[in-house]
This record gives structure tokens, sequence and C-alpha cells, in this order.
């Protein structure tokens, strides 16, 4: 593994519990199908990670369910004991492993097109500016790093991108935003999951192809999953 610097760097990845996960996707293809795409996109997340950083991953959520995924890539779940997105977020931030290596990067939960390459990309960015920003095609953030942990505040949520912009000036932080357009589309309706699906990770596209033959959304999209170049 041609890896990030780990003792400088804790990778951090906020998951709903499964029931609430990507719900929007939920009125697009039921609650079943759903619920085996998100333990996917989840999979194709730390595996990418993983590939590429042999430091701190967190998970960050209650749910007990994705221990299985945590472990399975050498991450530890952090229990989501905050209230919202930006407040779990800002718990894992404080964790002493988190602090204790200077910079934290984090990432959401359904990115299955996230390639080891990107992270690689994101952390040396990290080396060289205090704020890393990769903005999602919808305004909001795909990618945010920090060094140290807490830079600057969160801003997670709608129009989050311009958010961080903004809080980094205000902390008179350099804020460096590497051009990574793959991972600029997260996955929130069935749009946005048939744009990537030609390069999602090897599980989320054994999902589709799962679920392909019995959800007509679906069935359009299995046909393009699985052309991924690593």
């Amino acid at each position: 593994m041609s890896g990030t610097a780990g003792d400088r760097l804790a990778v951090i990845v906020p998951v709903k519990p499964l029931e609430r996960a990507k719900s929007r996707l939920a009125a697009a293809l039921g609650d079943s199908a759903r619920r085996t795409l998100v333990p996917a996109m989840l999979d194709d997340v730390l595996a990418a990670v993983r590939a590429a950083h042999d430091g701190p991953l967190l998970l960050v959520s209650t749910d007990r369910r994705y221990d299985e995924a945590a472990a399975r890539y050498d991450a530890r779940r952090v229990p989501d004991g905050s209230p919202g997105y930006n407040g779990a977020v800002g718990a894992a931030l404080r964790l002493d492993e988190v602090v204790a290596t200077g910079a934290a990067l984090i990432l959401p939960a359904d990115l299955p097109q996230l390639l080891p390459d990107a992270v690689r990309t994101l952390a040396q960015a990290l080396e060289e500016a205090p704020v890393v920003l990769v903005p999602s095609a919808d305004a909001g953030t795909s990618a945010l790093g920090m060094r140290p942990p807490d830079a600057m505040p969160l801003a997670f949520g709608p129009d989050s991108a311009d958010a961080h912009r903004r809080l980094a000036g205000e902390a008179g932080l350099a804020l460096a935003e590497p051009p990574l357009p793959a991972i600029a589309i997260d996955i929130d309706t069935l749009d946005d999951l048939r744009s990537v699906a030609a390069h999602a990770g090897p599980a989320t596209t054994a999902a589709l192809q799962r679920l392909g033959g019995s959800d007509g959304g679906l069935a359009s999209i299995r046909a393009d999953a699985g052309d991924r170049s690593d």
C-alpha cells in the first residue's frame, strides 16, 4: 500500500443509522433496496480509504450493524452521541486519537466511486494547506480536511461549500480545493446513483447487480455498473 502518513491524519466517515440513512433513496427504490445499498456504499468508501491510509479510520454512527464493516477495514466505530451531523463529527474531531494526529479528513459514506488516489490527493493537499475542500455538485461538501482538526467550525448542510469557504476566510486559513470532480456527486437520488454507477466500487456494483432484476429503476443502472478503473 502506497499510503498516507498515518500518524499525521485521521479519517472520519459519518453514517446515519440504517433506518434513516439515504431516506430519499427509499422513496425511489424502496426501503429494502436502500438498506442493501447503504452498507455497500459504506464498504466501498472504507475500502478506498484503507487502501490509501494506514492511520486512524473512524466510523461515526450509533448503529452497531456497521461494526462488521468497521472491523473488516481496521476502523473503529465511534458512537454518535451528539445531536446532528455537525455535532457528531465535531465530537469525533475532539477525540484524543484524532487530536494527536494533528489533521482530520471528513468523507461522507455515500461516495461509492471514491478511489484510493483521491484519498492520497486530499491527504497531500492537507499537508500543504490547513483547510481542504471538495464541493459537491449540489453546493454541499464532498470532502473536508482540517489541520488541526478543530481549525474552524463545521457547517455541513445545504450550501455548505460556501459556508466552509467563508469560515476558513474568517479564521484566516488558506483553503485548497483540489480538482476531484469524480467525488463531487454524493448519492441522494436515483439520478445520482445512475451517474456514478459505472465507476462504483465492487460492493456497490455487486449490490446493484443483485437488486437490478427486482427493481425497474435499478435495472437501468445495473447495465452500467462495474466499469470502474482503479
